[in-house]
């Protein structure tokens, strides 16, 4: 039996997504949350109800907005790792994670793998001492199986609501129509999901702080930007389009949204071997405004996705039966995912107090040491 307090929850749930809110939210995802007289113009709505309907949105722990950074463009390339812990001994694995310094998500996962998942925003020019770092801690048996793989940006998905029945307050899913989707497609790989031609650093500190703040919010205006960064109101606005508009540093903004009540979802990570890289792209375009998808990478020089769906439990089994049904008609290879917990996850923001003079710094001797004490401890 549901707690109490997760009943009212429930309820307020379908409260909250109606028409009006579910219009902000997509087009939120498409003005972005800095623009939002555009986006009220577009909308036909007062901009006084679009500000109060997101601030409720956010105060009530429904919505988060945070940039999706161009980490290439940072000289940072992204990392995945699934690993699985010994029994009784998953804080040695955390503390493994958490050593690196360079992660940005964390996060419990139960199913073929019983461990954490993480992401790594980490610097190019020190990519074969994170692989070193895991050869290490694979031999120090930190965990006994794990999967680490470099991927592209993340295409993160935007609130999409087409499958919503407003009327009946009810998620319709069209599992067969989204599998013909697939199979007719059009070509062409998201720009995000591309393989990066060059990871040169194209910011100085100030705009690491920048960018850093908008991971937390990215909504956060001029003067709250100020008190972190120290520069003048005027100057922040400068460098946020003459450098971080103009040189491509955001990618787009993240409207973290839950689409369905979380007392009846699960969150999930799949690894998607294809066939080829035709069968992938297909895949990507027809899944981009999908309710059930949250977020996509594509593994570098690999036929390979990250994908991370949020669905229903009651359409879980029909996700796999249609994955199955890919997997049939030749798209997909292989496929490997687990169970996620969202209340156990950790971010955090790209790791700008390790960039000096210029460059990003890592000690892979020092990190190995570190690593070394906490295989020792029980």
């Amino acid at each position: 039996m549901m707690p109490p307090k997760d009943v009212q929850r429930f309820f307020y749930y379908f409260k909250f997504l109606d028409r009006t809110n579910a219009a902000i939210l997509e087009g939120l995802a498409e003005h972005g949350p800095r623009n939002l007289s555009v986006l009220a113009k577009s909308l036909g709505l007062p901009i006084t109800t679009v500000r109060f309907r997101l601030n409720k949105m956010v105060k009530d722990g429904l919505l988060l907005i945070n940039a999706n950074l161009n980490m290439p463009k940072l000289g940072l390339i992204k990392g995945f790792l699934a690993a699985e812990a010994h029994i009784g001994h998953h804080e040695k694995l955390l503390k493994a994670i958490l050593n690196t310094d360079y992660w940005t998500y964390i996060i419990r996962c139960y199913g073929k793998m019983d461990g954490y998942c993480a992401y790594f925003a980490f610097p190019f020019t020190h990519k074969t001492e994170l692989q070193k770092y895991w050869e290490k801690a694979a031999q120090m048996k930190i965990f006994p199986n794990h999967r680490f793989l470099w991927v592209t940006n993340s295409e993160v998905n935007p609130p999409i609501f087409s499958w919503y029945d407003f009327e009946r307050k009810e998620w319709r899913f069209r599992w067969k129509k989204w599998i013909d989707e697939i199979l007719k497609c059009s070509d062409g790989l998201p720009q995000a999901l591309k393989d990066p031609k060059d990871y040169s650093v194209m910011a100085d500190k100030t705009d690491l702080l920048i960018l850093k703040e908008l991971e937390k919010n990215g909504a956060a205006g001029l003067k709250e930007l100020t008190k972190v960064v120290n520069i003048t109101p005027q100057s922040i606005g400068n460098r946020y389009k003459k450098h971080i508009i103009q040189r491509n540093l955001i990618i787009n903004y993240n409207i973290d949204v839950y689409p369905y009540p979380p007392q009846l979802s699960d969150l999930y990570t799949f690894i998607i071997d294809f066939k080829n890289g035709k069968a992938l792209v297909k895949f990507v375009n027809a899944s981009n405004k999908k309710p059930f998808m949250v977020s996509s990478s594509k593994v570098l020089n690999e036929n390979s996705l990250i994908a991370n769906m949020y669905i229903l439990k009651t359409e879980f089994p029909n996700l796999i039966e249609s994955l199955n049904r890919l997997y049939s008609k030749g798209l997909i290879k292989d496929l490997f995912y687990v169970t996620l917990d969202p209340t156990s996850y950790r971010r955090q923001t790209i790791s700008y107090e390790y960039f000096k003079n210029g460059k990003w710094t890592y000690n892979l001797e020092e990190k190995i040491k570190q690593l070394k004490d906490i295989s020792r401890t029980s």
